[in-house]
């Protein structure tokens, strides 16, 4: 009788399934398009490199970030050509407008 009631508690237990839950904001996240960037430049957020600068520019690439405060730079080499404090929101792109001339 024991080794029959264990039988059908592990049955039980066997059968029995955990529920899996997912939360969503309902709203995407912010986002960056980096207009003007010069040839060869790469994007730097927060200190990480994100990659060619160029390929951010909205059409059709942009880059998800987190909503906060970013601090965001394009770089030629060594250079910084442009830097930024940029505050994100969810679901809102903020551009980044490298102009010519533009000095960090």
């Amino acid at each position: 009788m024991k080794h029959y009631l264990s039988l059908v508690i592990v049955a039980l237990l066997v059968g029995v399934r955990t529920t899996h839950t997912t939360v969503k904001t309902g709203s995407s996240p912010p986002t960056l398009i980096v207009r003007g960037a010069p040839a060869g430049s790469i994007l730097y957020v927060d200190g990480l490199s994100m990659g060619n600068a160029a390929q951010f520019d909205g059409n059709p690439k942009t880059l998800a970030v987190l909503e906060g405060t970013h601090q965001v730079e394009v770089r030629v080499g060594d250079s910084v050509v442009y830097k930024e404090k940029a505050f994100t929101n969810s679901g809102e792109s903020h551009t980044v407008a490298v102009s010519p001339g533009t000095t960090p």
